[in-house]
């Protein structure tokens, strides 16, 4: 019989959704701090900015991939 467990496409899916979703409130929480008020406002390069608020949705989409991916193959 088979090991019951989670298949591999769906742990490395979920690690994935999990590093995504960690990333994308780090970055919140970085973004509120630089925002708030005090004298030690910091700049940001646009390019930079738009890494940190995509960086987070690209993971999360890649583990939607990899699940759908894998689910197809198993069918």
């Amino acid at each position: 019989m088979a090991e019951k467990g989670m298949k591999p496409y769906v742990k490395l899916a979920s690690s994935l959704v999990l590093v995504g979703m960690g990333l994308f409130t780090l970055e919140r929480y970085g973004l509120s701090e630089m925002s708030g008020n005090g004298a030690s406002r910091i700049h940001l390069d646009p390019n930079l900015m738009s890494a940190l608020v995509l960086a987070p949705l690209l993971v999360v989409a890649a583990g939607v991939v990899v699940f759908m991916w894998g689910k197809m193959r198993r069918l």
